[in-house]
């Protein structure tokens, strides 16, 4: 088959979404399909191992890495040139708006995915919006009047498809894992000394992430532990605030804030840690903790929207209240001082995982796939009339420009004339069609 993603930012690394993205490209091109994603231009996307068609963008500055591609005349040319059996969309916001439009225009069947708790971001607003029901009633209506739209709506957790079904969405829907790379993220053959551990947080350092609760419950923890470490991997923009915090509480010599790290280096990372934390409440599933677990870490996270799909008390690890670091630190001590107990839920974890694997996504979602293309809708093209159409209104255009090419000199001007009259004349009812569709669908 042949399948377009559509994201509206796509740097590697930089995101659960594009991670997801990417992981999943990489799936389905293994398994012999064409795969092209389409996002916002960006200079890394030369270096990538995928096809990716950067289009023009708006930057976001109040969301970190934030784009918005506002190219649609261009889309629908790449979409046109690389005929894509199915579209599968990843964008919640203007990019998601035009390749939903496209594949209305083109006749191509499309999907998407909810990756984002949109009322876990509220404070990116222009004008923070964090903790205002109105505004998280208003995220929830958006999300569903969006995903309406599309005849097929993908979640990777139970809980996000349940809130938004609750919420309103009436279009079919299933839950489809983001997956991981068990063969790159798998566990090192044996443990570090139990007299000096060292826990890992992976994620983007913003405020949605509650890094901050992270570092008090390590700064509670830590006289107990004189030769732990905390390792804190990501940027963002509290990365200063974060450095300034844990000065502060008087940890700074022993958090390790290492930025970006670049995904080829991520498994090593996983593998020198003992313990993997979080303390987001916002995760539609936690890319990051299931890199973890796969790589055989036992899990500290929040009792919140889906990490408890993922983190099992008594099994692969402990969950405590959102924003509690008293607890997240005692659920942290209870595991670094047993290395049998963190053997045991790394064990687990890795099984956990393993029930992610890439291959059985791809395979979920090639079904899906087929099954969209089964039910395929016309092109909104279809619906005009012959002569309108736009292969027979080429058609008379080409002949004009053929006479033109064998005309004489005194001939050039008036043949000229005629081709644009031509165009205008065939065209013209097809755009003015378009709108009025548009308007329909959209107003």
């Amino acid at each position: 088959m042949r399948i377009a993603l559509t994201t509206d930012s796509f740097v590697e690394g930089q995101g659960g979404v594009s991670t997801a993205v990417a992981t999943l490209a990489r799936a389905l091109r293994q398994r012999g399909h064409q795969v092209v994603v389409y996002s916002a231009a960006d200079p890394c996307h030369a270096h990538s191992d995928l096809d990716v068609i950067g289009l023009w963008a708006l930057r976001l500055e109040r969301f970190p890495g934030g784009r918005a591609p506002v190219d649609p005349a261009r889309l629908v040319r790449e979409l046109l040139h690389f005929r894509p059996d199915v579209i599968h969309n990843h964008s919640m916001s203007v990019m998601g708006v035009q390749a939903l439009a496209a594949a209305r225009v083109l006749g191509i069947p499309i999907l998407a995915t909810c990756h984002v708790y949109l009322a876990g971001f509220l404070n990116y607003a222009p004008l923070s919006l964090e903790g205002r029901p109105m505004a998280e009633k208003a995220a929830w209506r958006y999300t569903v009047a969006f995903f309406n739209r599309f005849p097929y709506v993908t979640t990777p957790s139970k809980v996000m498809q349940q809130k938004l079904l609750s919420a309103g969405l009436r279009a079919p829907s299933a839950i489809v894992s983001n997956g991981v790379d068990t063969s790159l993220f798998h566990p090192r053959p044996s443990f570090t000394h139990p007299l000096s551990p060292t826990v890992l947080h992976v994620g983007r350092l913003g405020y949605e992430k509650r890094v901050d609760v992270v570092l008090r419950a390590f700064a509670r923890l830590a006289p107990a532990f004189p030769r732990a470490r905390l390792i804190v991997a990501g940027d963002g923009p509290q990365a200063g605030f974060l450095r300034a915090q844990a000065m502060r509480l008087g940890v700074a010599h022993r958090v390790l804030f290492v930025g970006h790290v670049p995904r080829s280096r991520l498994p090593v990372l996983y593998r020198q840690a003992d313990l993997f934390v979080t303390a987001s409440p916002i995760e539609t599933q936690g890319l990051v903790v299931l890199e973890a677990m796969a790589s055989g870490l036992p899990a500290v996270g929040v009792n919140a929207l889906a990490l408890p799909e993922l983190i099992r008390p008594g099994e692969n690890g402990i969950l405590v209240p959102a924003g509690d670091d008293l607890a997240l630190s005692q659920a942290m001590a209870c595991l670094l001082q047993s290395q049998a107990l963190r053997q045991e839920a790394g064990t687990a974890s890795r099984q956990l995982a393993l029930q992610h694997n890439l291959p059985s996504v791809a395979e979920r979602y090639e079904a899906i796939y087929l099954e969209l293309c089964r039910q395929a809708q016309p092109s909104w093209l279809s619906y005009l009339p012959p002569t309108q159409r736009p292969a027979l209104a080429w058609k008379a255009v080409r002949a004009q420009a053929l006479a033109l090419q064998g005309a004489g000199h005194e001939r050039a001007l008036s043949s000229t004339r005629s081709v644009d009259r031509s165009v205008r004349k065939a065209f013209g009812p097809i755009v003015k069609w378009l709108q009025n569709r548009l308007l329909v669908h959209w107003g």
